[in-house]
């Protein structure tokens, strides 16, 4: 069988790499609209759910050199960094140390990149495997090549470039980002990407300047990052910045994030990015953290900052569906979220270890390898494109006792392992320890859902939620709603939602229900078949009639 690739960032290229290794394919194209790897963004995390895959396929992380030339192929040159430090604003610091071991014990790691790097060392690994090399089912990229048109029959797919080429395969995968063209033109009235009304700063300082670095009346930083091999996170309740070594420990990544709702910077589709001025970005991060004890330090990084640019965070609802026909979306195409987590790279790897393990069960059968993939990886990518959301204070109110109470029973930690603020427990092997090629040797009978991602045996689900909040009024007789009325109540204080046809009222549920009222922030008048539909257990389902208005009169036609 041929595949077809579109994009070759990161997912893309680690995408070929895993469907060559399944031994199904006969070759491999990608597809990328650029004529230049793309250099935009600055730092991310492999952490060593994604990390264990990379070695799987043989791609090098850290064996470059991180004084060698900028852009150039070679190993991935990552920094493995000690241990994550918090500052708060009140002053106060405390300090973990990374398991780079894991439950997993394979000592996996977490690898923090220069973006640019990790991308030039898959190019190394997938240009092993070139069609001038012999090798079987060789990896071909194509660069300059936008997807302009896409059409399907019962047996392939064929693809339209912008140059007025095509490609014809027996799958298409469609690894191109945010801004998807494959979602656009195979997806029915797809969900838009959303600004969160988050804005944050980004860029790199070089190890010799971070050395140097003095507060504007000429003392030394109070943390300055040099002294401590470490990522360091900076909070308010509104603001946050996080910096950490890449490239070997030769750059400091800088990343500074406000909650900018007034904006008009981000208003617009047409611009995600744009670079700015250093009196510009000493402006706002001034603005930002007044009255934080890391005020000036911040500044003095700001200001180092080598091409500085301003971003505005996006994302979206969680798709319905991954898959039409032969053709699958795969990472941020499929659920782009927030860094704050840092999975982004990590889920479009798992993506595609996942796909690769489908394929190799599934052979030759489309159709069932698809629909096996997207039953393995749906539930738990949305759930980190979700919980990335929450980890900006203003999204997620504090939890309740009653919230702590139901997460402390899960034993799990609901936060990365590099956020210092506990939330749930503190076994966190559910993202670390994971491995996404093991798929199981059957067709899942449905979506994966909680508690096929949980160490706790699913028998003890009734304990843990046997005392689950229950409103004092039984629920009214049920009654059509329509979409219009839905839109009415679309805040955390007023909350309908839709649920496989159904509208309940979540409002008085929200503080009592382990997500809390950012469950109710990010779902208010919308589908959130995501979060709370296939993947619950019968108990949960029935316990979702306490709060079932009625059933919504429009409701689209349920997908397979």
């Amino acid at each position: 069988m041929r595949a077809v690739i579109i994009g070759a960032g990161m997912g893309g290229l680690m995408t070929a790499l895993a469907l060559r290794q399944s031994g199904v394919f006969t070759s491999v194209d990608v597809y990328e609209q650029t004529k230049v790897p793309s250099t935009a963004g600055a730092g991310l995390n492999v952490p060593p759910n994604g990390a264990r895959l990379c070695r799987w396929l043989g791609v090098d992380l850290d064996g470059g050199d991180p004084n060698g030339p900028d852009g150039v192929i070679d190993g991935g040159r990552a920094a493995i960094l000690e241990s994550t430090r918090q500052f708060n604003a009140d002053g106060t610091m405390t300090q973990r140390r990374f398991d780079h071991v894991t439950a997993a014990g394979d000592g996996a790691g977490f690898h923090h990149m220069h973006r640019l790097d990790l991308l030039m060392c898959l190019y190394k690994r997938v240009f092993e495997f070139g069609p001038d090399t012999g090798a079987a089912c060789p990896i071909t990229v194509h660069m300059d090549c936008r997807l302009t048109q896409l059409r399907q029959t019962a047996r392939e797919v064929t693809a339209t470039i912008s140059n007025g080429r095509s490609t014809t395969g027996e799958v298409l995968v469609g690894a191109d980002g945010i801004n998807s063209a494959t979602l656009q033109l195979a997806w029915p009235n797809p969900r838009p990407k959303r600004w969160t009304e988050v804005t944050c700063f980004r860029g790199l300082v070089p190890r010799a300047v971070v050395a140097s670095l003095r507060k504007a009346d000429g003392s030394p930083l109070d943390h300055n990052p040099i002294d401590s091999f470490s990522m360091d996170r900076h909070r308010t309740d509104r603001s946050g910045a996080t910096t950490y070594w890449v490239r070997g420990g030769e750059l400091l990544n800088v990343w500074i994030a406000r909650y900018e709702p007034d904006s008009a910077a981000f208003e617009k589709e047409e611009g995600d990015w744009f670079p700015v001025s250093r009196e510009e970005i000493l402006h706002e991060v001034g603005e930002a953290f007044t009255g934080s004890a890391s005020r000036d330090d911040l500044l003095a990084l700001a200001g180092a900052i080598v091409r500085p640019t301003k971003w505005g965070l996006y994302d979206r609802d969680a798709l319905e569906t991954w898959v039409q026909g032969r053709i699958c979306l795969l990472g941020d195409a499929a659920h782009p979220m927030l860094p704050t987590f840092g999975q982004g790279a990590a889920q479009s790897f798992e993506d595609a270890a996942a796909l690769a393990s489908a394929f190799a069960l599934h052979k030759r059968d489309v159709a069932t390898a698809l629909l096996h993939y997207e039953r393995v990886r749906h539930y738990r990518a949305t759930r980190f494109q979700l919980g990335s959301k929450f980890a900006f204070d203003h999204l997620r109110a504090r939890d309740t006792a009653e919230q702590k109470a139901l997460l402390e029973k899960l034993d799990e930690r609901v936060s990365p392992a590099f956020a210092h603020d506990k939330r749930g427990g503190e076994d966190d092997s559910w993202i670390y320890a994971y491995d996404a090629r093991k798929i199981g040797a059957e067709l899942p009978r449905k979506r994966l859902g909680p508690w096929d991602f949980r160490r706790a045996a699913k028998a003890s689900y009734a304990t843990i939620t046997s005392k689950l909040w229950t409103p004092a009024a039984p629920p009214k007789a049920p009654r059509p709603v329509t979409r219009e009325e839905v839109a009415l109540h679309n805040t955390k204080e007023d909350c309908w939602i839709i649920v496989r046809g159904k509208v309940y009222d979540i409002t008085e549920w929200a503080p009592h229900h382990p997500g809390g009222a950012g469950i109710a922030r990010m779902y208010a008048g919308k589908e959130a078949t995501a979060e709370f539909g296939d993947y619950h257990s019968a108990e949960a389902v029935a316990h979702m009639a306490h709060f079932c208005i009625g059933d919504l009169v429009d409701a689209p036609t349920t997908l397979p």
